[in-house]
């Protein structure tokens, strides 16, 4: 049996843009993970055959001691599975990752080390804080503000030079000003306390070791979060990352999946995009769709979005040949359809200009007659339209096989945004599904007119809804960064 060395891993500071390609490498083929509180789980579907198993600890709430961990370790690597230990940040800052590798070292136990991009110096980078400055901090101090034994007087801190930077020490920042004032700190020194969200965003404190000894925290400052003191705290309004972009200071939504590039886009220009799919695909009709599939000589097909194009194609390469699909025309709704086509080796016969159903009616009213059989397979809240003009040109079968359903999973929003993206309405109702009307923001962007009215129909004001001048991905980008570059925007009042 083959025993392969225990990985102690650092997911860093949260998001699967922020692991190394080490950690990547070694999650697609682990067998076991056992992983902690502080990380985002999103990391995890890396690794989607590997059993899964918690051991986060919050403060005062272990779901597994320490020793417990230690055997399940000890447990997986005789067993010659692949385990690895994953935890928030870098194992070895912090993270009891040390204590992990000294068990292992005593039973000869081998194991790797993958260090995480630690929260330390990451996060008060993305505020604009830079842990070391010349002339101004030429060191930088990593100190735990939660210690084992309890002894917890940071008096001996206050002598040290440099930057500070305290880990887990919010319940006890207004002690460690306090203290750090009685070991000779200057009352005015600056002290920041961030808090960073897997998005990318980082939730910004600023103010003097003085006044938060007298007065503590705001009461909605709460852990985890990380506390740094020092001269350099106060660059981050000229060092804050992406300053002086036409989109600095924006933050956006994403509801659609498949939105990477219009995100890296909307980054380069400066804004903070939060990524939060509306929609999760179901497929529906199975047992249909398989007769459809089993029996298929239809000699048109129409395809209305990226997902009935890959539905299709896994069901229909299972059992046959792509080239049983020669002399079949296919017609797509648009480039991005055409896109998805073009995976499985096949080029769509033709699209309207405009991308939507209606213009792909009357684009195939020269390309269609009453001799063809058409098969159109699309999503549920597709527009009934085309469905009725198809089958008034030909036999049609107009056959529904998945349903875009509300994600298991969704994550906050931010607590003030300036637009979200909608690519569908199902995107639009799922999304007020999960918020509620109300959460809309000032300004709501359109990728087409079904999905313009959609938002018109659950009560957003048309003057507040902006689409591209395409109904493309691109187009609506370049309308994203035209509107909230300019300094007019939609009135949250007026939704």
């Amino acid at each position: 049996m083959t025993n392969y060395p225990v990985i102690l891993a650092g997911a860093g500071i949260g998001g699967g843009d922020n692991i190394t390609l080490a950690l990547y490498k070694a999650l697609s083929r682990t067998d076991i993970i056992l992983y902690d509180r502080l990380m985002d789980p999103s990391i995890l579907d890396f690794a989607p055959d590997a059993e899964k198993i918690y051991v986060g600890k919050a403060a005062g709430k272990h779901s597994m001691k320490q020793e417990a961990i230690h055997g399940l370790l000890e447990k997986y690597y005789r067993a010659g599975k692949r385990v690895l230990r994953l935890k928030g940040g870098d194992p070895f800052v912090f993270g009891r990752g040390g204590e992990e590798a000294l068990y292992l070292s005593e039973r000869a136990i081998p194991f790797q080390v993958i260090s995480g991009i630690t929260s330390g110096v990451a996060v008060p980078a993305m505020a604009g804080i830079p842990v070391t400055q010349r002339e101004t901090a030429t060191s930088v101090s990593f100190i735990t503000g939660h210690r084992a034994d309890g002894d917890e007087d940071f008096a001996i801190y206050g002598k040290i030079p440099g930057t500070l930077v305290f880990y887990m020490g919010l319940k006890n920042v207004s002690s460690i000003a306090k203290d750090l004032l009685a070991g000779g700190k200057d009352p005015e020194t600056p002290l920041a306390v961030l808090k960073a969200s897997d998005d990318g965003d980082v939730a910004s404190f600023y103010s003097s070791l003085k006044t938060v000894a007298d007065e503590g925290l705001p009461e909605h400052i709460a852990s985890p979060g990380l506390i740094v003191v020092g001269e350099v705290v106060d660059l981050h309004q000229m060092l804050k990352p992406l300053n002086h972009l036409p989109l600095t200071g924006r933050k956006i939504i994403l509801t659609g999946t498949n939105q990477d590039a219009m995100a890296e886009s909307l980054r380069a220009h400066g804004a903070e995009v939060f990524m939060r799919p509306m929609i999760e695909i179901e497929a529906v009709n199975p047992v249909q769709f398989e007769k459809d599939l089993a029996d298929f000589s239809y000699d048109t097909l129409i395809f209305t979005s990226k997902n009935a194009v890959d539905l299709f194609f896994r069901a229909y390469l299972n059992d046959r040949d792509i080239r049983s699909l020669t002399g079949v025309s296919i017609y797509v709704v648009g480039e991005k359809t055409a896109h998805a086509l073009a995976r499985y080796g096949l080029r769509a016969d033709g699209h309207p200009a405009i991308y939507d159903g209606r213009h792909l009616a009357d684009y195939l009213k020269g390309l269609v007659n009453a001799s063809n059989r058409i098969y159109y397979p699309h999503g549920a809240g597709s527009d009934p339209f085309l469905g009725e003009a198809l089958k008034n040109m030909a036999a049609t079968t107009d056959r529904i096989i998945y349903r875009a359903v509300l994600p298991k999973r969704c994550l906050p929003l931010p607590a003030l945004f300036d637009g979200a993206i909608f690519l569908s309405p199902s995107a639009v109702k799922n999304f007020i599904a999960a918020y509620g009307l109300s959460s809309l923001p000032p300004c709501c962007f359109a990728i087409g007119d079904t999905t313009k009215q959609c938002l018109v129909k659950m009560g957003v004001k048309e003057e507040n809804i902006i689409s591209g001048e395409k109904a493309t991905q691109e187009s609506l980008c370049e309308a994203v960064i035209d509107k909230l570059s300019s300094q007019d925007r939609c009135s949250p009042n007026e939704r």
